[in-house]
């Protein structure tokens, strides 16, 4: 079938509800259409879009978040934030709703979990009919660089609400008595205007314990921040960030209604990342899939540096950025990038007939040994070839020997 891999991004983008890669798989597939002269199809495709635009405009871009909901003054850019006064630095920054934050792409259960506090508000009024409020409070932990941050400027994006964030490390201070004051004074801010407060680097209070000579300091200080997040509730969202969930004690976890944990993305979740972090390079299926295959356990920030120095060695090239150029270019990224361990990686970055071959044999790969060849700039028989030879049997002697 002509132009299948662009009808399986279309479709994998629709079940991912990312309207932004659904789009771009939209006009990938209306450009080869006119390069293919079907006229008709092209005419279809604007017609539908088209009436989905209008459809869209009718609705709201945003939930619609009630005052009663959210109490506080309207929080502009006029407004200073507040300062620790011994070192005169501000204990918060602000940034405002632009709609400008893409939708990070989750795992589908994490997808549907952030889907659905953003509903909770939408349907706030539901749920008040039955006594309870939409989720207040949410602790998002995991490992660095997996869009724990971008998570929480896109739901303040969603309910329209500025983000006042805080960084806990930048709240302490050496000064006795002045952390648990800083504390407060940034929650009265927040609690003030209407916002989503962000509450970074949330374990650095736990970290101070093990200084012996201050435990009564910072059992002030950790006392005045849960009572301060229990009075929030009344007032605004809050969202904590922490990549070291460990130390924080169960009286910390209980403040929080809700518990996110944003790992390493998954394969499906690690084609659409490579795929829009290459961009504006169209990158074919089979090629987000040779890349997604050579990188688990990458992070969201390590695949952006990674198709980074894709792109910077492809534009020094000065050649199409096709298929085979992409394979070849991945093989050279990988070949100064010693610590990545996984072996497709490591096969790839030394000898790229022993990656081929590797993956011929691999019965979880998803590609066939034509999509291989495509994809590499190799005909189908040679593929075959590489199979058979099993090239990559020498390097996994030496794996196992270290």
């Amino acid at each position: 079938m002509n132009h299948f891999s662009v009808v399986q991004s279309i479709i994998k983008a629709g079940l991912a509800k990312d309207e932004e890669a659904l789009r771009k798989q939209i006009n990938r597939l209306k450009a080869r259409l006119v390069k293919d002269g079907a006229e008709k199809e092209v005419a279809t495709i604007e017609r539908l879009m088209s009436a989905e635009t209008d459809t869209k405009e009718m609705a709201p871009s945003r939930v619609e978040v009630s005052r009663t909901l959210i109490s506080g003054e309207t929080l502009t850019p006029e407004v200073h934030p507040p300062m620790d006064r011994e070192t005169g630095a501000q204990l918060c920054s602000v940034e405002f709703p632009t709609e400008s934050t893409p939708k990070p792409v989750y795992s589908a259960m994490v997808g549907e979990t952030v889907d659905g506090l953003l509903e909770e508000w939408g349907r706030a009024e539901a749920l008040q009919e039955l006594g309870v409020d939409p989720t207040r409070t949410l602790l998002i932990y995991g490992p660095p660089g997996t869009g724990k941050t971008l998570t929480a400027h896109f739901i303040a994006e969603q309910l329209g609400l500025p983000l006042v964030i805080a960084r806990i490390d930048g709240l302490i201070s050496s000064f006795l008595g002045t952390t648990a004051r800083n504390i407060a004074n940034l929650f009265e801010f927040a609690n003030r205007y209407a916002c989503v407060l962000l509450l970074d680097e949330f374990d650095a209070l736990a970290k101070l314990r093990d200084d012996p000579h201050e435990v009564g300091e910072i059992k002030r200080v950790v006392n005045t921040l849960l009572q301060n997040l229990d009075r929030r509730r009344d007032y605004g969202v809050t969202i904590a960030i922490t990549n070291h969930q460990s130390l924080l004690d169960s009286a910390v976890w209980r403040r929080f209604e809700s518990q996110l944990y944003l790992g390493e993305p998954e394969r499906h979740a690690r084609e659409e990342l490579i795929e829009r972090f290459l961009e504006p390079i169209e990158a074919d299926r089979a090629i987000l899939t040779i890349y997604s295959y050579c990188l688990p356990g990458t992070s969201g920030a390590d695949l952006e540096r990674i198709c980074a120095s894709v792109k910077r060695w492809i534009a020094l090239r000065g050649d199409k950025p096709e298929s085979p150029l992409l394979f070849e270019t991945l093989s050279h990224v990988l070949g100064r990038m010693p610590s990545l361990d996984h072996l497709p990686a490591k096969l790839l970055a030394k000898d790229k007939d022993a990656f081929i071959s590797y993956c011929a044999n691999d019965s979880d790969f998803k590609l066939r040994q034509l999509e291989i060849g495509e994809a590499t700039g190799n005909g189908q028989a040679r593929i075959s070839e590489l199979k058979k030879a099993k090239r990559y049997e020498p390097y996994m002697e030496g794996a196992h020997a270290q």
